[in-house]
């Protein structure tokens, strides 16, 4: 069975755009971070290769840019101390070091003995104590507690790079199982876009009792991942309107997803391939976790 809600605006996707110096050149890049001291930008490029740029060496249009999106994480840190709960960085162990951030809300803060549902977060660029941000009104609204990964970031199905993935991930997982209070049956994975398509991938790759996926306009990978062993479990499908891919993977990821048992729910929101708003982000979650 699929069902069907509607909902309105949207927060505007920083991933990937394109940036220009003064004098002229433009490479297409994602903000990994802007030292405002030092007066430095950091950008990862498509090839994945990190690049340091003065401040004053972009455009007027991109400094604006940089500003408006300084601005928004201090408004969204601000938002978190009003909202109350924890936001605290940790590290994995092992072969691998990959960090994730956790956000707890109050209620699960407050009570040790707190078994909460747990969603992790994947994002396209790999930026998961950013992007953990633009969650946290929907987590505290439902008592939704969030693990979001930093590195895993989108490969263009890159085989090796997914196998070292894959292997990070199967590490990393019993770990944050361990360090976080978590119901283990009401365990989530998502993301946006590349994030919803590794959390597809992983409930497959890795065996566990995953109670949904968040897929926030993701996909499968096309008929080429269609073989994979999805598991029976609750799929929130949230797409804005405007983007132009939503469609057709909406339909035939649904048939597929419902193949292996799945129940589907999707949720549309104005805008395009982006993050949605946290009113639309509530709705997917309480639907995840057994409303109507």
């Amino acid at each position: 069975m699929v069902f069907l809600t509607g909902a309105i605006s949207a927060l505007a996707n920083d991933n990937m755009r394109d940036w220009k110096t003064a004098d002229g050149t433009t490479r297409k890049a994602e903000l990994v971070s802007y030292d405002e001291k030092g007066r430095i930008v950091t950008l990862r490029l498509e090839d994945q290769t990190e690049i340091d740029i003065a401040h004053d060496e972009l455009s007027t249009l991109d400094r604006a840019w940089l500003l408006e999106w300084t601005e928004f994480g201090e408004e969204l840190q601000a938002k978190l101390e009003k909202m109350g709960g924890s936001l605290t960085r940790h590290s994995g162990t092992g072969r691998f070091t990959t960090e994730y951030s956790v956000y707890q809300p109050p209620l699960a803060e407050s009570d040790s003995n707190a078994k909460p549902p747990m969603l992790i977060l994947f994002h396209p660029g790999g930026n998961g104590h950013r992007e953990i941000l633009r969650y946290l009104e929907a987590a505290k609204a439902t008592g939704l507690t969030l693990v979001s990964c930093d590195y895993f970031r989108n490969t263009g199905n890159n085989p090796e790079r997914e196998a070292e993935m894959l292997q990070r991930f199967t590490e990393l997982l019993p770990q944050i199982e361990a360090a976080v209070p978590h119901d283990g049956n009401r365990m989530f994975m998502g993301g946006c876009s590349g994030g919803s398509w590794r959390a597809f991938h992983y409930s497959a790759q890795v065996k566990r009792p995953w109670a949904g996926i968040y897929s926030n306009c993701g996909w499968l990978g096309g008929e080429i991942w269609y073989h994979l062993p999805y598991p029976k479990m609750r799929v929130a499908m949230v797409d804005g309107n405007k983007d132009p891919a939503g469609t057709y993977h909406l339909e035939h990821d649904t048939v597929r997803l419902q193949q292996a048992g799945c129940e589907v729910s999707v949720h549309a929101f104005e805008g395009g391939h982006q993050v949605p708003p946290p009113s639309v982000q509530e709705k997917a979650f309480r639907w995840l976790l057994g409303g109507g």
